[in-house]
C-alpha cells in the first residue's frame, strides 16, 4: 500500500510539474523570479547574477516548436541615481549559435508599465499586449534568429534587457544605459547556463526606444563598463532630447508624450507628486491609464487621441518641462557625457529620418554625431532623406544588419562619415566609408563580403 501511495505521489509531482512548465507566465509585478529572495545582492558588483531559469519562446512558425532555447537572469545595475538595483535580460539561443558573439539587442517597449516588459512580453503565453509590443519586434533581428549550420552564418547569442527596469522608468536615459551595459556582463557571467563564452565580443543594437537605450549604453560605456568588449553599436531613430520631443511630437504623436511624462514620474517622486496633482480631473483617466496598459486591466483605458494637446491637460500648462529641468536635461539629454577622455572605444552606426514624426528634429541627431566625432568615436551617420519614423525603421534595417555582422567579422572603421539617402537612390545606404561596396549588395552580399574583409584578423574559432 506504501509503495502505491508513493507511485501516486511521484507520478502527481511528474504531472504538476510538467502543468507547470506549459502554465502561462506570470507577469513581472507578480512573478517572485523578479524580486531577490534576500539582500545579499546589494554588496555585488554589477552584472552579478542573482537567480537564473530557462523559459519557453513561441516559435517563429506557427505549429511548429520553436528551435531556440532561453534562459532568463535576475542581475545586479543600477538606477538613475547609481545606487543599487535589480532587472532581468533574456538570452536567447539561436541553433547553431557562436559562443564568441553576443547581439544586445533593446527592443523599444516604450511603457511606464513594467508588466509590458521584454522578459514578459518574449515568453509563450503571455497577456496579449505585452506579446504584441515585444514579439512583432523580434523581425528586426529576424537574420540573427535563423538557423544555419555554415561556419560563417552561425549567429550570436541575443540578449534582450528589460532597461527600462523594474519600475518602468522609460525615457530615463542614465537608467537604461546601466541597465543595458549590466545585462550585457550578466550575459557574460552565464556560461554554465546560456554556453557563451565570457570574453564574447558583444554589439549594441536598437531602434527609437532601443536606440535611446543603446545611445546611453555607449555615453556610459567609459565610466561604468569600459572593460566590456563591446565592438559596436548600431542605433537607430533616437530622441537626443526628450524636452525638444516632447515639443516636437505634442499634438501629432500625443501618446508617446504620455508614456514619457509616467516613465520619468517612475523614477523620481518629486516629478510623480507634481504631476498628479497638476493633472485636470477630467483627464485624470488618460493620463494614467497607460500605467496598467500591458497589466490586462478590467476596464481598458479610455484611448488618448494622437492629435491630444497634452500641455492643456495639467493646469500649470508646460510648467513641468521648467521646473524639472535638471532631471530632464540629465536624464534625457544625450551627448552631454561625451568628450575626449569620456567617449566609447567602439564605433557607432546611427541613422535616422530627416522627417522623424516621433523622436525630435534631424538637427539634435546631428548635433549628437558632431558630438560624438569631435569627441573622437568613429561613426558611421546615414540620414534617411524625407522619410519620416516608420519608413527609416524599414529603410535603415538591411544596412544596419550589414554594419553589425561587419563589427562582428572586424572590418574597421577608419573616420566618421555622413551619408544622405534619397528616395531616388532605393532607399540604401550604399556606402560604408571605409567599405563602400559592402551595404549595398542586400544582407546576404554584404555578410559574405563583411567575412572576408574580416578573415585576416580573425581565427577559425571566431567564425
Amino acid at each position: 500500500m506504501q509503495s502505491v501511495k508513493h507511485v501516486l505521489a511521484v507520478t502527481a509531482l511528474v504531472v504538476l510539474h510538467a502543468l507547470m512548465a506549459f502554465a502561462d507566465p506570470l507577469p513581472p509585478s507578480i512573478d517572485r523570479f523578479y524580486t531577490p529572495k534576500n539582500d545579499d545582492w546589494k554588496g555585488k558588483e554589477p552584472g552579478y547574477i542573482i537567480d537564473h531559469r530557462p523559459i519557453e519562446l513561441p516559435s517563429l512558425v506557427p505549429g511548429a516548436e520553436s528551435p531556440l532555447t532561453a534562459h532568463q537572469l535576475l542581475f545586479v545595475t543600477r538606477n538613475a541615481s547609481n545606487c543599487p538595483t535589480t532587472s532581468v535580460t533574456t538570452v536567447i539561443r539561436p541553433q547553431h549559435a557562436n559562443p564568441n558573439r553576443l547581439l544586445s539587442y533593446q527592443i523599444a517597449y516604450d511603457s511606464a508599465d513594467v508588466n509590458c516588459s521584454p522578459s514578459f512580453g518574449l515568453q509563450k503565453g503571455a497577456q496579449l499586449n505585452a506579446r504584441l509590443w515585444n514579439q512583432i519586434q523580434m523581425a528586426f533581428v529576424l537574420p540573427y534568429l535563423m538557423s544555419n549550420e555554415r561556419p560563417l552564418g552561425k549567429r550570436p547569442f541575443i540578449n534582450i534587457p528589460d532597461y527600462e527596469g523594474n519600475n518602468a522608468a522609460f525615457t530615463v536615459g542614465p537608467q537604461s544605459g546601466y541597465h543595458t551595459l549590466d545585462s550585457i556582463r550578466a550575459a557574460l557571467n552565464s556560461p554554465n547556463y546560456t554556453g557563451i563564452n565570457p570574453a564574447a565580443r558583444a554589439v549594441m543594437f536598437g531602434y527609437s526606444g532601443g536606440g535611446l537605450a543603446s545611445e546611453w549604453a555607449s555615453e556610459l560605456h567609459a565610466s561604468h563598463a569600459a572593460d566590456l568588449n563591446i565592438v559596436g553599436a548600431a542605433i537607430g531613430g533616437p530622441p537626443p532630447n526628450v524636452t525638444n520631443t516632447y515639443i516636437h511630437v505634442n499634438g501629432t504623436q500625443s501618446p508617446l508624450n504620455i508614456w514619457a511624462i509616467l516613465g520619468v514620474m517612475n523614477a523620481f517622486r518629486e516629478v510623480d507628486d507634481f504631476m498628479r496633482g497638476d493633472i485636470i480631473t477630467q483627464y485624470g483617466s488618460f493620463f494614467l491609464g497607460p500605467l496598467t496598459r500591458c497589466s490586462n486591466p478590467e476596464l481598458n483605458p479610455p484611448k488618448i487621441p494622437s492629435n491630444a494637446n497634452v500641455t492643456s491637460w495639467f493646469k500649470s500648462g508646460d510648467e513641468f518641462l521648467f521646473r524639472f529641468k535638471h532631471i530632464l536635461d540629465e536624464n534625457g539629454a544625450m551627448g552631454r557625457l561625451i568628450n575626449k577622455t569620456h567617449k566609447p572605444n567602439f564605433p557607432l552606426y546611427i541613422y535616422q529620418g530627416t522627417d522623424d514624426n516621433i523622436t525630435a528634429p534631424i538637427g539634435d541627431t546631428d548635433q549628437l554625431v558632431s558630438d560624438y566625432c569631435k569627441a573622437g568615436t568613429k561613426v558611421r551617420y546615414v540620414r534617411y532623406v524625407g522619410r519620416d519614423h516608420g519608413q527609416t525603421l524599414i529603410a535603415g534595417m538591411y544596412p544596419a544588419w550589414t554594419w553589425i555582422t561587419a563589427r562582428f567579422n572586424g572590418v574597421s572603421v577608419l573616420q566618421c562619415s555622413v551619408k544622405d539617402v534619397t528616395k531616388d537612390d532605393g532607399g540604401d545606404d550604399d556606402d560604408d566609408g571605409d567599405h563602400a561596396e559592402i551595404a549595398g549588395k542586400g544582407f546576404g552580399a554584404g555578410l559574405e563580403e563583411a567575412a572576408s574583409f574580416g578573415q585576416n584578423r580573425l581565427s577559425s574559432e571566431d567564425l
